[in-house]
């Protein structure tokens, strides 16, 4: 097919509704494409700020049990707590859902990150970039549903049941064309296009402590590998991802699709062992693969200051916790990671809101790409055609 017939072709596709144009493709499919010599990047500095003064930073498991409520703690444990993992995984105040001014920032952020490849396709971008796109994506509309139906919603309930629960099955945000629910970010994007690479599993947070860890700062592109190892080893040197006994979290069966090869078990281990560092590595090694109890799962909300969850951990955790919840000088104003009601500066909100996702030459290429392959006021890119220097690239 000749470039004239290409644009006469997509010139008469664009008159058709968008929603028939993309429904003969898959998800993955459609998300397949990346410039992998492109040098685009993509600016999260807002995001670092909004998780830097949000995210409750717990620091590395030391293994300990957190030790039985004592009789003077009265009503501020109304769950029963799991010991192995109460004191692990970092953690969010989950009471700021309540804050209008939070909820604000929250929703400006999210909605910036999802109307970003209405200005620069996803294909654009080579796939370390569009990995650390799609996690930052995930966790923030993560918590943006939260917010949005906090306090009804029971993120652990949602949490545990997760491929058949509607709060992450449902369509909550749109790109390029795509209505997609967090499931369809998680299981279909994300596991087609990095399979194999499952590292990728340690960058969605859950909303609970037995998930992978909420980070402290955005996935980026040029680190997201990094970032994930980093949050790999934490997560698996924890008691929430491996415990003695060849005990293990029970999200490993949950996402063994990740896992290459025809025994998950082994696979598993494998992966397992390679992160482990500390004296449970020789228990893991001498289980069998075929032994392991995939049986360890906290689905309490990953939140503290919260009378729903276990709120006294914090003058239990051999100060990890209190160490954490500093005050933070930003701006020359005093922010406190707990008393983030003073934080949602309308600064942060505007920034939210402005493009500040793309240097101004990256800019001014992105403007001439679009200008060079959009018909129909850019309802349809023409991805059939080179990109300038044979850029497009499939995966």
């Amino acid at each position: 097919m000749s470039k004239l017939t290409t644009l006469t072709f997509v010139a008469a596709l664009s008159m058709l509704p968008l929603s028939n144009v993309v429904a003969a493709e898959t998800l993955s499919e459609s998300f397949a494409k990346t410039t992998q010599n492109s040098e685009l990047e993509i600016g999260y500095s807002d995001l670092d700020d909004f998780l830097g003064i949000t995210v409750l930073d717990v620091g590395r498991s030391n293994r300990e049990k957190a030790p039985r409520p004592s009789g003077n703690t009265g009503t501020r444990l109304k769950k029963r707590i799991n010991r192995l993992t109460a004191l692990e995984g970092n953690r969010i105040y989950f009471d700021n859902f309540d804050n209008v001014k939070y909820v604000e920032a929250l929703n400006a952020i999210q909605e910036s990150l999802e109307i970003l490849p209405n200005e620069a396709s996803l294909s654009q971008f080579n796939s370390n970039e569009q990995l650390a796109y799609w996690l930052n994506l995930y966790n923030f509309t993560l918590l943006k549903e939260i917010a949005a139906q906090y306090p009804k919603v029971d993120i652990g309930k949602e949490f545990s049941r997760e491929l058949k629960s509607d709060f992450f099955n449902d369509k909550v945000l749109t790109i390029e064309g795509h209505s997609l629910s967090l499931n369809d970010i998680k299981y279909d994007i994300v596991l087609n296009k990095y399979k194999g690479r499952e590292e990728v599993i340690y960058g969605f947070f859950g909303g609970v402590i037995g998930s992978p860890s909420i980070q402290t700062h955005a996935f980026r592109g040029k680190d997201v590998w990094r970032q994930l190892e980093s949050a790999a080893a934490e997560f698996v040197n924890s008691n929430r991802g491996t415990y003695y006994e060849g005990r293990v979290s029970a999200l490993y069966e949950r996402y063994t699709p990740f896992f290459d090869g025809k025994n998950k078990k082994e696979a598993i281990k494998d992966h397992l062992l390679s992160y482990l560092d500390d004296e449970v590595y020789s228990d893991l090694a001498n289980t069998s693969a075929d032994d392991l109890e995939m049986d360890i799962e906290d689905f309490s909300e990953a939140s503290i200051g919260n009378d729903r969850v276990y709120a006294a951990g914090v003058s239990f955790n051999n100060a990890a916790l209190i160490d954490s919840a500093r005050v933070e000088q930003r701006g020359g104003e005093n922010i406190s990671n707990f008393g983030v009601q003073n934080f949602v500066a309308e600064g942060l909100i505007s920034k939210a809101k402005l493009n500040v996702r793309f240097t101004a030459d990256e800019l001014e290429l992105l403007q001439g790409i679009n200008k060079k392959y959009q018909v129909t006021n850019g309802q349809v890119t023409i991805k059939d055609i080179d990109a300038p220097n044979n850029q497009e690239n499939q995966q």
